[in-house]
């Protein structure tokens, strides 16, 4: 067992550490933003070195098929270390250091404290990310590597920035990352925090309610317009966009695998995207309703729906399983994984599984 502060954690050895254990990384650097930015470059490059090591997880499993996870006898160990600290957990007295936060922030579970959901509810008090964000975030820090871009028209940046034309980036060696959401909290922690482009979208129609969400993103403390998106016809043109992220969207799109496509075909070579959805950890995936030759939506599980900032519950379509991995792959992403950070010393216990999958 390794120790770090007041938690352990079980370390893999051999084969095993070899494919989960993940070294803190500095490729995740030119993504960070520093604040302020009149800093000097030296400043700013400690600065974004102690986020990156601040927010580097204890482990990292990372599999790309059913078959690897289920031969990984370094789960259970993760998985049972995880349960021990969950029953003993001090909830109104925990602290843990936030990857995103870059120091040891106090941390609030808005669950029941008797079944837990780390997932969503466990909270940085700080930035405001649950564990789900905070690890997503994480591997996209890891995984993304911003690639040069040729300058573009000054009239392309005119328009761009007034919100017009095919919305890309602003400025040559600027990441653009495309969101699937932008009246969330998340979406302006990304605005402000990263340097980069950060596009977003919200699947709403009615301009007028496009209206009210922009007024609540202002008073999130985000700015711009909300745009109206769909994930399976998205307006970027082909290979404009270094990364896509989506947080838990896929799982109420009856289409996902044209989603899927959309995603590539934006990306350029190389590009990555970072995906959370209802994963089963099961080898196929979970349909619970879909539509009928009618038109009409057939239910084979009890209806579940998840709360929407926007607009209420939406409907669960799909609990995805490894087989998803193949969709991703069948898409046009070459490399793909379930990645799952754990630390709990970062606030990131069992259960954070996350789709990496690049161009």
């Amino acid at each position: 067992m390794a120790r770090e502060g007041a938690f352990s954690y079980a370390m893999p050895s051999g084969r095993e550490r070899r494919r989960s254990a993940v070294a803190p990384s500095r490729r995740n650097a030119p993504l960070l933003s520093s604040r302020p930015r009149d800093s000097s470059n030296d400043r700013r490059r400690d600065r974004i070195d102690d986020r990156v090591r601040c927010g580097s997880t204890d482990m990292r499993f990372a599999f790309d098929s059913w078959q690897a996870r289920d031969q990984h006898t370094g789960l259970r160990d993760a998985w049972l270390e995880s349960q021990n600290f969950l029953a003993r957990c001090d909830w109104g007295a925990l602290r843990a250091r936030c990857g995103l936060c870059a120091q040891e922030t106090p941390f609030r579970l808005l669950s029941d404290p008797e079944n837990p959901d780390v997932r969503e509810g466990l909270i940085c008090r700080r930035c405001g990310c649950n564990s789900r964000v905070r690890a997503a975030l994480g591997l996209l820090f890891e995984h993304m590597a911003p690639a040069p871009r040729p300058p573009i028209t000054r009239m392309r940046a005119a328009l761009a920035r007034l919100g017009l034309g095919v919305p890309e980036p602003v400025s040559a060696g600027v990441p653009a990352i495309y969101v699937t959401e932008q009246a969330s909290p998340t979406y302006v922690w990304m605005q402000r925090h990263l340097d980069a482009v950060v596009h977003g979208g919200e699947f709403e129609p009615d301009v007028e309610r496009r209206k009210s969400l922009s007024a609540s993103l202002v008073r999130m403390g985000g700015r711009g317009e909300i745009v109206f998106r769909d994930v399976t016809r998205l307006d970027f043109a082909d290979g404009v966009l270094d990364a896509v992220v989506s947080f838990d969207v896929l799982e109420h799109v009856p289409d996902h695998t044209r989603a899927l496509a959309e995603f590539a075909r934006v990306l350029r070579p190389g590009g990555v995207c970072v995906a959370t959805y209802p994963f089963n950890d099961r080898p196929r995936t979970l349909v619970r309703a879909r539509f009928d030759a009618a038109g009409g939506i057939e239910h084979l599980e009890p209806p579940e729906y998840h709360g929407d900032p926007i607009g209420g519950g939406i409907l669960c379509y799909y609990h995805f399983g490894w087989d998803m991995l193949e969709a991703w792959r069948d898409a046009g992403f070459r490399h793909v994984e379930m990645a799952m950070p754990y630390s709990l010393a970062a606030g990131l216990p069992y259960g954070m599984w996350t789709l990496v999958a690049r161009r």
